[in-house]
């Protein structure tokens, strides 16, 4: 399964992180889909005419990222690759 995630920030932003080689289609696609939902899901109070200038900061998620539980200090052990 592939996976993007979706970020709404106080700023007015929007960041996407998607999967390395998601095409551009895809992101068209994404697009589309997150803007629809962002007057239900992510920001409710928002109408479309309000939401018609929000930033989209699209990025491939990163690979060879060493994960680190905060509270234990530690390495988290991952399995499988993310996002695909």
């Amino acid at each position: 399964m592939r996976t993007a995630e979706v970020h709404y920030g106080t700023d007015g932003h929007v960041d996407l992180t998607v999967p390395k080689g998601t095409k551009m289609e895809d992101l068209n696609k994404l697009q589309a889909f997150v803007h629809k939902q962002l007057g239900t899901k992510i920001n409710p109070r928002g109408c479309q005419a309000c939401l018609s200038g929000v930033h989209f900061n699209i990025r491939e998620q990163l690979e060879n990222v060493i994960r680190v539980d905060l509270d234990k200090m530690a390495t988290i052990k991952e399995t499988g690759s993310l996002g695909h």
